[in-house]
C-alpha cells in the first residue's frame, strides 16, 4: 500500500504541481481513506519527501546506466539528455519552484543530490573528455563542475524561464549543449555535430 501511494502522489504531483495535490484528492484517486495514507505518511512533508527520495534514486540510477552505455564522454552527454527529456515529458515545469519554495526539507534533499551525484558525474565526465582528447586539456574541472552545477537549475528559475514563455526542455538543451561545446576540442565538436545530426535523423 506505501509503494501504491508513493506512484500515485508522484503522478498527480508531476502532472498538476505538486501544491496543488492534497491529501484529500490522493485518497479519492487512491479509493481509500486518508486515514490510511497517514498511517504511511504522517503529513503532507514527509509524502513530498518520500517522492522526491524516489525520482532522485531512480535519477542516480538512470544517469549511471547512461554512463555505463556510453561510447565516450560526449556519447555521454547526449544519453543524458535522454533521460533529462523523459523528466520533463512526465514532470510539471513548477514542480520544483513548488518544492524549494513550500516544502524546505524535500528541496534539501535535492540539493545534497545535486552537490554529491550530480558534482561527480559532471567531474568524471570531464575528466574521461579530457583523458579522450574530445574536451580540452585546460579545462579546470572543479570550477566548470560547479559552473555546470549551477547552471542546471537555471531553467526552472521562473523569474529568468518561465514556463508560459519558454519550453523548460529545450531551455535546459540548449545550456547543456552550450556547455559542452565551450569545454570541447575540435575533435569533441565534430562528435556532438555527429550525434545532433543522427538524433534529429531518427
Amino acid at each position: 500500500m506505501q509503494d501504491r501511494i508513493l506512484n500515485k502522489a508522484r503522478e498527480l504531483m508531476f502532472q498538476t504541481g505538486v501544491k496543488h495535490v492534497t491529501m484529500d484528492d490522493l485518497a479519492t484517486q487512491l479509493g481509500i481513506s486518508k486515514k490510511t495514507i497517514y498511517q504511511y505518511f504522517k503529513d503532507k512533508d514527509a509524502l513530498v519527501g518520500s517522492v522526491v527520495e524516489f525520482e532522485l534514486a531512480n535519477h542516480a540510477l538512470l544517469c549511471n546506466q547512461s554512463t555505463q552505455a556510453a561510447d565516450n564522454a560526449v556519447h555521454e552527454i547526449f544519453l543524458l539528455m535522454s533521460v533529462i527529456q523523459e523528466m520533463f515529458n512526465r514532470m510539471n515545469p513548477l514542480a520544483l519552484f513548488e518544492i524549494e519554495k513550500y516544502y524546505p526539507l524535500a528541496f534539501d534533499k535535492i540539493k545534497k543530490h545535486k552537490d554529491d551525484i550530480i558534482f561527480s558525474m559532471i567531474s568524471s565526465n570531464l575528466e574521461k573528455g579530457i583523458a579522450e582528447g574530445l574536451y580540452r586539456k585546460d579545462v579546470d574541472i572543479t570550477i566548470l563542475s560547479k559552473y555546470r552545477l549551477e547552471t542546471s537549475l537555471i531553467p526552472f528559475n521562473i523569474h529568468v524561464f518561465h514556463p508560459s514563455k519558454f519550453d523548460l526542455l529545450k531551455v535546459n538543451l540548449q545550456i547543456i549543449e552550450h556547455f559542452v561545446y565551450g569545454v570541447a576540442t575540435l575533435e569533441g565538436h565534430k562528435l556532438m555535430d555527429a550525434y545532433k545530426l543522427s538524433n534529429h535523423t531518427k
